[in-house]
C-alpha cells in the first residue's frame, strides 16, 4: 500500500506539470558505397569502404499549444546553408510550420558523406544519392515526430561536471581551455519514463580517424547516443555540439590503432552524464518563442588583383603541409579573383537562430566558434538555462579568436602549427572572403541580440 501511495504521489506531482508536448522520431540513413566522406581537410579522397556504425536523421518537435519548434538532427559534419533553407520551406509548407522555428543541427562527425549543395570546399564530393536520401529522411522523420507528440510531465536540467576531461584544446595547448561540463535537459512522461534527453558538450568528431579513415561513423557523439539508449537513460537522445572550433578529443583511432577511439571518449562522458541526471533543477517550459535572422558577416573584401597577389605569394612559399597544399589554396584564390572580377559577391551571409522553450533556450550557430566564445555566450545569456548548438543551419567554418588572427596576420605568416593558422586561412575553399579578426565576438553579439528580440 505504501508503494502504491508513493507511486500515486509521484504521478500526481508529475501530472501537475502540464502543457508542453514533445515528439521524437529517427531514421537510419543509407550510405552509398564509395560516397566520399567529409572532413580532415581538402582533397583527401575518402571514398567510404566500410560502415562502422550507422548515421541517423532525428526529428524533435516541441508544442506549447500555440507555437511549435522543430529541431532536425543529422549525423554529418555540417549542415548546408542552401539545403537548410530548402527543407525549411518544404517542411513549413507541408506541415503548416513557421520556418523561423525550424532548426537543423549536425554532430560534426568527420566520417559521414558531405551534406553540401556545392563542391567548392574540396573536402568531399557530394553524393546526389545521399543528398536525396537525406531530404526524404528529413520529411519522413518530422512527419513521424509530429504524430508522436505527447504531453511531458516534468522537465529538469543540469550541468554534469567531467571527472576527467575527454577533450583538449588543439590551438592553445598551454592554456588548454575546454568545456568543463555536460549541459543536459531531460523530458519525463507522467509515468516517470524519459522520452528525450538533450546533452550538450564541445568537442570535434574526429575519434574515428587513422585506420578508420574510410569508414562511416557517427564518431564519439553517435557512440554516446547509442549508450544513452542501451543504458535506458532516455528513449531518444539529442546531441548538441558546443563551441568546439579549437577542441579535439583526447583519444582517437590514431592512438588506439582501431575503432576504440569512439568508445574511450564516449564511455567516461556517459558515466559522468548518468551520475548527474537526478540532480537537475525543474524548468518551466510552458511557452515557446523563436527568432531566425540572416546576417551579413564581417569579412575582408579584396579585389581580384589582391587575391591573385596572395595566390602568387602562396606559390612562392612552403612549410610542413607541402607545396601541393599551397598550390591548391592558390588555385582557389585565382578562382575567387575570377569571380570578383565578374561581379560575384564573395561575402558571407549566415542564418542565426534562437529558440526558447520557457526556462531554457538554444542558440544555433552556423559554424565552429572557439571555446572562449561559447563560454562567453553561456555566461552572458539571459535565459535561465542556455544551450549552444554549433554547425547549425549552415557551414560558416571557423569563428576564430582575435589573438589567433593577429598571430597569423596574412597567409604567408604561417608557421609549422596547422591548427589556428588553418582555421583562419581556409576561406578560399568556400570561395568566400576571409573573416575579420573580430568574427568570434561578432557572432556572440548577434546571438545575444536575437535573445532580446
Amino acid at each position: 500500500m505504501k508503494k502504491l501511495l508513493t507511486a500515486l504521489a509521484i504521478g500526481t506531482a508529475l501530472s501537475a506539470f502540464a502543457g508542453l508536448r514533445v515528439g521524437v522520431a529517427e531514421k537510419e540513413l543509407d550510405i552509398p558505397l564509395f560516397a566520399e566522406l567529409y572532413g580532415y581537410g581538402p582533397y583527401c579522397e575518402r571514398r567510404q569502404m566500410e560502415i562502422h556504425d550507422p548515421l541517423y536523421v532525428r526529428a524533435f518537435t516541441f508544442f506549447d499549444g500555440k507555437k511549435r519548434a522543430v529541431i532536425i538532427y543529422t549525423d554529418t559534419c555540417s549542415i548546408d546553408d542552401a539545403y537548410a533553407k530548402e527543407m525549411r520551406g518544404k517542411l513549413a509548407a507541408t506541415y503548416t510550420l513557421d520556418p523561423a522555428g525550424i532548426a537543423f543541427v549536425a554532430t560534426h562527425t568527420h566520417s559521414g558523406p558531405a551534406l553540401t549543395s556545392r563542391n567548392v570546399v574540396s573536402s568531399g564530393i557530394p553524393s546526389p544519392e545521399f543528398q536525396e536520401t537525406w531530404k526524404r529522411a528529413v520529411m519522413e522523420t518530422v512527419k513521424s515526430a509530429l504524430a508522436n507528440e505527447e504531453e511531458i510531465a516534468e522537465v529538469t536540467a543540469g550541468k554534469a561536471p567531467l571527472a576527467k576531461p575527454v577533450m583538449r584544446n588543439r590551438v592553445e595547448r598551454e592554456k588548454n581551455i575546454t568545456d568543463p561540463a555536460i549541459r543536459w535537459v531531460k523530458f519525463r512522461r507522467a509515468d516517470g519514463s524519459v522520452k528525450l534527453l538533450i546533452h550538450n558538450h564541445a568537442g570535434h568528431g574526429i575519434c574515428c580517424n587513422g585506420p578508420m579513415f574510410k569508414a562511416v561513423s557517427a564518431d564519439w557523439m553517435g557512440c554516446a547516443n547509442q549508450m544513452i539508449k542501451e543504458k535506458k537513460l532516455a528513449e531518444m537522445p539529442l546531441f548538441l555540439l558546443g563551441a568546439s572550433g579549437d577542441i579535439n578529443p583526447v583519444y582517437t583511432c590514431l592512438d588506439t590503432k582501431d575503432a576504440l577511439g569512439n568508445e574511450k571518449t564516449a564511455t567516461p562522458y556517459i558515466e559522468d552524464l548518468a551520475s548527474d541526471l537526478e540532480k537537475g533543477e525543474k524548468l518551466d517550459v510552458s511557452t515557446i518563442s523563436y527568432k531566425l535572422e540572416n546576417v551579413e558577416m564581417p569579412t575582408v573584401r579584396q579585389t581580384g588583383a589582391e587575391l591573385r597577389a596572395d595566390a602568387q605569394a602562396l606559390r612562392d612559399t612552403d612549410n610542413r603541409l607541402g607545396s601541393h597544399y599551397w598550390e591548391r589554396n592558390a588555385n582557389r584564390l585565382d578562382e575567387m579573383a575570377y569571380l570578383v572580377d565578374h561581379g560575384v559577391d564573395c561575402g558571407r551571409r549566415l542564418d542565426f537562430q534562437f529558440i526558447r522553450i520557457g526556462d531554457f533556450g538554444i542558440f544555433f550557430v552556423p559554424g565552429e566558434p572557439y571555446i572562449e566564445f561559447g563560454i562567453d555566450l553561456l555566461k552572458r545569456a539571459k535565459v535561465k538555462f542556455p544551450l549552444l548548438a554549433t554547425v547549425a543551419n549552415g557551414n560558416g567554418m571557423y569563428f576564430f579568436s582575435e589573438a589567433i588572427a593577429k598571430r597569423y596576420p596574412n597567409a604567408m605568416s604561417k608557421d609549422n602549427k596547422v591548427f589556428g593558422f588553418y582555421d583562419v586561412y581556409l576561406y578560399m575553399h568556400m570561395h568566400k572572403f576571409k573573416y575579420q579578426d573580430n568574427v568570434g565576438s561578432f557572432v556572440v553579439d548577434q546571438l545575444l541580440k536575437l535573445e532580446d528580440q
